[in-house]
């Protein structure tokens, strides 16, 4: 078994709807909607219009399994942290599931290799075998890779230099060279040859990593029914537009979050917690329940700037940030507050538990050391906490108690916690 390009992809016959194809007069007679298609271009605009990254891929996972009959189907991802093809989503696999298999994103590696060229692969029999760790694992016979990759659209050069008036591929520079059968130029004929792959894989343009998004596997090994070319180009054509709607989402996902967060730490911003607690605030007085607040604020910061220098300071804050991200409920709301400040929003939490969770922290960073370039040093941190049970409380006088209680706790002699 061996891996091939598809070279072209063939016109798929209209879908019948009671046996005629349904045709628009509005359009060239040549023209032709195809019924079956229009719950994929319906959910292709549904997946457009999601922000979340993992929404993305789950519809896209579930448009594949709804409308196409393959015996099963498998969704990977990259982790490029990490620079493996992770498999994430799949169905009709028995264990083990392509959930468990990781592919090395390197050079040498076949099938990464095979994915940057940003073409679909399927298996051919009786033409030898590539050696592929995941078809072994798998137990892949019959099947279809289709790389989801996130580019610009940008032609093929090959195609733009086509000067043959008389060759299929000339002026449709929007297409890649495999695209088009039948081409009659040298430059393009050798295009279409055998050695597409291996041509768009050394291409600067398709050989990068980075390109990558993920891949789709489709496999018919169980009920030997073939896959066609038809269904490989749409699948490639739709994930192609997956791959930009994933891109899409993710940018969003990168604006809001420097819109809603602290670019040092990575906490919540005044802004945004400031939201939450209004939120909170107002569920508690519609709904009962009580909701506290810890403030606390580095004792003698200044100290450690003019001591040890801003970018110790940076790294003490950079440490509580995570200390408290990883000390903390999901539930709860972290935010750095301003300079030192940091403030901890804990839904349905009574005072008294809010007073523990604050002197717990307090004694933890009491104890740490800080380690900045060699020299170690200790800090502590002042506490204040206050509560409110659907009172009717301003959020300004929220937050006047929770300070009172801060100031109470510095006054009294810093490294502590005072409850109000």
């Amino acid at each position: 078994m061996t891996l091939t390009a598809l070279k072209s992809f063939p016109s798929c016959d209209p879908l019948p709807l009671n046996g005629q194809p349904v045709t628009s007069a509005k359009f060239h007679k040549s023209l032709t909607i195809h019924p079956g298609s229009l719950p994929l271009i319906e959910m292709l605009g549904m997946i457009s219009d999601f922000l979340d990254p993992a929404i993305v891929e789950e519809q896209f996972f579930r448009l594949v399994d709804e409308l196409f009959p393959f015996d099963r189907v498998a969704f990977f991802f990259v982790k490029h942290g990490k620079g493996v093809l992770q498999g994430k989503l799949s169905r009709g696999f028995a264990a083990p599931l392509p959930e468990e298999v990781e592919v090395p994103l390197a050079a040498g590696q076949p099938l990464a290799e095979l994915l940057t060229s940003g073409l679909p692969y399927r298996s051919a029999a009786g033409k030898g075998e590539v050696e592929m760790g995941v078809l072994e694992i798998l137990q892949l016979r019959n099947f279809a890779f289709i790389p989801i990759i996130k580019r610009k659209n940008l032609p093929c050069w090959k195609i733009e230099e086509c000067t043959d008036t008389d060759c299929p591929a000339h002026g449709k520079s929007w297409l890649r060279c495999w695209h088009i059968p039948g081409t009659r130029c040298p430059l393009c004929r050798d295009s279409s040859s055998a050695g597409t792959a291996d041509g768009c894989a050394v291409c600067p343009i398709f050989s990068s990593f980075e390109r990558l998004e993920g891949m789709l596997l489709v496999d018919n090994s169980l009920s030997g029914n073939p896959i066609s070319n038809e269904a490989v180009a749409a699948l490639s054509v739709v994930s192609q537009m997956v791959a930009l709607a994933v891109c899409n989402s993710k940018q969003f996902q990168k604006t809001l979050a420097s819109a809603i967060r602290d670019e040092l730490t990575g906490l919540y911003n005044r802004r945004y917690f400031n939201e939450r607690l209004q939120e909170e605030n107002e569920r508690s007085s519609r709904d009962g329940g009580i909701v506290s607040l810890i403030s606390c604020d580095i004792d003698q910061f200044k100290r450690v700037n003019d001591t040890h220098g801003h970018p110790a300071g940076d790294r003490v804050l950079t440490l509580l940030g995570t200390l408290l991200r990883n000390s903390l409920r999901k539930s709860d709301v972290i935010a750095r507050y301003g300079g030192e400040e940091f403030m901890i929003l804990m839904p349905d939490t009574p005072k008294e538990q809010a007073w523990k969770t604050a002197e717990k922290l307090r004694r933890h960073i009491a104890a740490m050391e800080i380690d900045h370039g060699g020299i170690l040093f200790k800090i502590t941190v002042s506490f204040g906490v206050a509560s409110f049970d659907g009172d009717g409380d301003s959020i300004e006088k929220l937050l006047d108690k929770v300070d009172k209680a801060l100031y109470t706790a510095k006054f009294l002699g810093r490294n502590q916690v005072c409850v109000v």
